[in-house]
Formats: C-alpha cells, sequence, structure tokens
C-alpha cells in the first residue's frame, strides 16, 4: 500500500475526515474564554437583580422573599422614576446625536483626504480614552466653572458680561459626556469607511453624479455599520453612565444611574433599585434589537460590509 510521510493514505484520508468532522466544532471553543468571563460577572449578577426585583424591600437593607410585581408597578407609576427615565434617555439621543454630528465629518475626513496626518488625527480621538474619566472630568470642571476658562475667554470677547452659568448644569454635563463618547462614534465609523471601495467613488463620479450625490448615495448607505455601531456604543453608555450626572451634572435634571445607587445605598431598597435596573436593561435591549432589525430590514447591504 502506499505511503506518506503522514502514514498511509487511508491513515491520512481517515483524519482529514475525522478534521472535516470536527472542523463545524471548533469556532465554539474561541468563544469559551469570554463565556467564562460573562457567566460569572455579568449574567449571574444579572439573574440576581432579576431575582431580587421580585423581592420585598422590608426593614433598611433588608429583602423579604417574594415573587411580586410591585416593585415594577412603583417604579413605572412614579411621576419621580419615570421623570429619571425620560431625562435619562433623552439625555443619550440627544449626546448619540451631537456626536454622530460631530464624528461623521472628523472621520470622513480622515479616512477620504487625511494622508500625513491620518496617524496623528487617529492618536487624537483616541488619547483621551486613556486618560482617566475622573481626570477628565476635573478637567472639565476647571473649565467651566463660573472662573473657569470658558467663561474668562467669553468675558474677554465681550460675548456677555458675566459668567454663564455651565458647570453642574445639563449644558456642562453634556459638554463632558460629548467628550467622553465622542470617541464611540468615530473609531466605528472610521471603520466602516475604511472598508469602502474607493473604485465606487470614481465609478459614481464617472456616471455624471456630482460630489454631494455620491457621498449621499454611496457613502452614507455603505456606512450604515459604522453609525448604528457608534449609536449603540453611546446610548449604552449614557444610559450606564453615573460618573458625569454625579460630578458634573445637577440635582435638577436626575438621572437614572445615580437614582439607582441612592435608591439602593442611600435608602436601602435593594428590590426597588433591582426593579429600576431590570426596565433599564429591558428598554436597552428592546432598542438595541429594535435598531439592528430596521438595519437588516432596510438596508440588507450592510450584512457584507
Amino acid at each position: 500500500m502506499h505511503s506518506t510521510p503522514g502514514g498511509t493514505a487511508s491513515e491520512v484520508a481517515s483524519r482529514w475526515q475525522r478534521g472535516r468532522t470536527l472542523l463545524p466544532r471548533e469556532p465554539i471553543l474561541l468563544l469559551l474564554p469570554v463565556g467564562f468571563l460573562l457567566l460569572p460577572f455579568f449574567a449571574f449578577p444579572l439573574a440576581i437583580l432579576l431575582r431580587n426585583s421580585f423581592f420585598r424591600d422590608v426593614d433598611a437593607g433588608l429583602m423579604a422573599p417574594d415573587f411580586q410585581i410591585g416593585n415594577y408597578a412603583k417604579v413605572l407609576s412614579d411621576p419621580f422614576y419615570l421623570t429619571c427615565y425620560l431625562n435619562t434617555f433623552g439625555m443619550a439621543v440627544a449626546v448619540a446625536a451631537l456626536t454622530l454630528i460631530l464624528g461623521y465629518p472628523f472621520a470622513y475626513y480622515l479616512v477620504r483626504f487625511a494622508k500625513s496626518s491620518r496617524i496623528f488625527l487617529i492618536w487624537l480621538i483616541f488619547t483621551p480614552l486613556t486618560v482617566s474619566i475622573i481626570a477628565r472630568t476635573f478637567g472639565w470642571i476647571v473649565i467651566t466653572g463660573d472662573a473657569g476658562l470658558l467663561n474668562s475667554v467669553l468675558i474677554a470677547l465681550g460675548a456677555t458680561d458675566q459668567p454663564l452659568r455651565i458647570l453642574f448644569e445639563v449644558q456642562g454635563m453634556t459638554i463632558g459626556m460629548l467628550h467622553r463618547y465622542l470617541p464611540l462614534m468615530v473609531l466605528p465609523i472610521v471603520s466602516s469607511l475604511m472598508k469602502i471601495d474607493g473604485n465606487l467613488y470614481r465609478a459614481g463620479r464617472a456616471l455624471g453624479a456630482s460630489g454631494p450625490h455620491v457621498f449621499w448615495t454611496v457613502t452614507v448607505p455603505l456606512s450604515l455599520p459604522g453609525i448604528i455601531a457608534g449609536t449603540q456604543l453611546v446610548l449604552a453608555a449614557v444610559l450606564s453612565d453615573f460618573v458625569l450626572p454625579t460630578l458634573l451634572g445637577t440635582t435638577k435634571f436626575r438621572m437614572l444611574a445615580p437614582t439607582i445607587y441612592e435608591e439602593a445605598v442611600g435608602r436601602f431598597t435593594w428590590a426597588n433599585a433591582s426593579a429600576m435596573t431590570m426596565i433599564m436593561v429591558i428598554l436597552m435591549f428592546v432598542i438595541l434589537l429594535a435598531v439592528t432589525l430596521c438595519l437588516r430590514r432596510y438596508a440588507p447591504w450592510s450584512r457584507a460590509l
């Protein structure tokens, strides 16, 4: 029987056939490290929160085992909690829209026109992610304070005769969030734009389409995956943000994460805080799922990008 360096022909064929049989299972092994990380540090805590959301708060810091929806009914019927949800989701949508408006032109210039400066611009947008959020927050406190840099410049230019109230207001919190989450919008858009074949631009211009027409009919549709990914990242980040609403925000504009913290740590109503958290998680999951389904329905070409 003819033999090969790896054994006889029949043995090689047998090993090859076994490899074909095992091959579809092998990619699943790549999920194991993430699974070992997500199960104990995400899935299990989330399951505990879900269980606690049906318990009853009794004495301070204690919960009575139960299975009732009173916590959900309380959260969804109380104007205070509903205002927190509306404020948080409104802020998330506003920050996502502003980061898209500011970030898309930057990403488009970086991909289409930046040559020698591309590395510098990528470094410029990426560097804030390496700085502690506490350090950046205190930097914005110095800049936006009544005697800070921003008000000093405005007064020196004659734009105002008294300091503008920015710090510890919605405006100051919004500025801080834009600075913090702009990279989360820019980087996915850059990735999508870099995947677009340059021949498509040249083909559009060769067929007589103007630059703006090519931009809106070619560039924007093909960059939708990056836009959607960036929007989802920013929405999720703002919804769960605790630091910026606490250090830059105001108690007149209540956000969800600080309110949940106060419910759990300040008032010791753990079951009620768990219900608030689960409602936020469910709403965020529904929003992300709806956006993904709409992308697949109205932009099916994005699956191949």
